[in-house]
């Protein structure tokens, strides 16, 4: 019970070189409409805490979906497009496997960097667990709590660094 989803990936090097992309964190702070429990609310905090750290070793990036775009814009990392249009599949799939750390809500690019062996964490409220879903792996884990709200970028961050060092 590992799927492996290296087999959606497509070459990328045109889009990494485009936002010149070496060493990347890739966050997804976004959520269906629909479910906005799933939702962690400090996106922005995490990000100073990494670059206070880490400063320039690390680009933190974005990859909005279709209704996403606009609220990309309030996230402060790059938000990657091609072009004017979305990702698509593969090249998101590239996108997860080639970064540094991935960190997202409970949300389809999570599970897809759990099946790509990908370095990461998600984030998990009281809405499932992580066991329920089965999308702890080797390199990808979950941090479960009953409030996302009450979930601090200080404590993800602490996770973030232990396992990217």
């Amino acid at each position: 019970m590992k799927p492996n989803f290296s087999w959606a990936c497509t070459n990328i090097d045109n889009l990494k070189k485009k936002y010149n992309l070496d060493k990347y964190i890739v966050l997804f702070p976004f959520c269906s409409a629909h479910l906005q429990i799933k939702k962690w609310p400090y996106y922005n905090e995490l990000i100073e805490l990494i670059k206070k750290k880490y400063n320039d070793k690390f680009k933190i990036v974005v990859a909005p979906g279709p209704s996403e775009i606009n609220d990309a814009k309030d996230i402060d990392a790059i938000s990657l497009l091609d072009g004017e249009k979305i990702l698509d599949i593969s090249q998101l799939s590239s996108l997860i496997k080639e970064s540094s750390f991935v960190i997202a809500n409970d949300t389809g690019p999570a599970h897809m960097a759990a099946h790509l062996n990908a370095k990461g964490l998600t984030l998990f409220g009281k809405h499932t667990t992580a066991f329920k879903v089965s999308i702890e792996r080797e390199n990808f884990k979950a941090v479960q709590v009953d409030d996302l709200n009450k979930l601090s970028a200080t404590k993800v961050f602490e996770r973030l660094s232990s396992s990217i060092s």
